[in-house]
């Protein structure tokens, strides 16, 4: 005898569905980008190796080596540009809320919306973690989720 679902059931399937979508995401974030700060500029740029496609302010960037950098004269707008130097996208960006926990460690973190990645915030270093707002599209792509 097979029976329907449950909306309770179908609710859960969503609610897992979600939850490995953003570990996996996770996972892929930690696993795959490599990311370094030199010494000299520490907290004004960050080096990363990122493995897969992600968009940035509404370009989509193919994987690849990437810089990012701050403007000490704009400390809100980011450039990333490929390690050979070209600029690829401009950011802007704010402090991120979790500031008084940011590790030592650059990082970058992303978010899964549909079948694109989003970068949404960017560790630089000590006290410095800056928060990408996901742009308006990306929102409706997560309502539909």
């Amino acid at each position: 005898m097979n029976r329907a679902p449950s909306r309770a059931e179908g609710e859960g399937e969503d609610v897992v569905k979600r939850v490995m979508t953003k570990l996996s995401l996770a996972v892929m974030a930690v696993a795959g980008v490599l990311v370094s700060a030199p010494a000299a500029t520490a907290g004004d740029m960050v080096k990363a190796k990122v493995p897969f496609a992600f968009v940035v302010n509404g370009v989509e960037l193919p994987p690849g080596d990437y810089v990012l950098s701050r403007d000490t004269n704009q400390p809100d707008l980011i450039e990333i540009s490929t390690a050979a130097g070209q600029r690829r996208a401009l950011a802007l960006t704010q402090a991120a809320a979790s500031d008084a926990d940011v590790s030592a460690e650059p990082k970058l973190e992303f978010e899964r919306v549909g079948d694109q990645v989003f970068l949404t915030q960017i560790t630089m270093g000590q006290g410095v973690s800056r928060e990408i707002r996901t742009p308006a599209p990306a929102e409706d792509l997560r309502e539909k989720q």
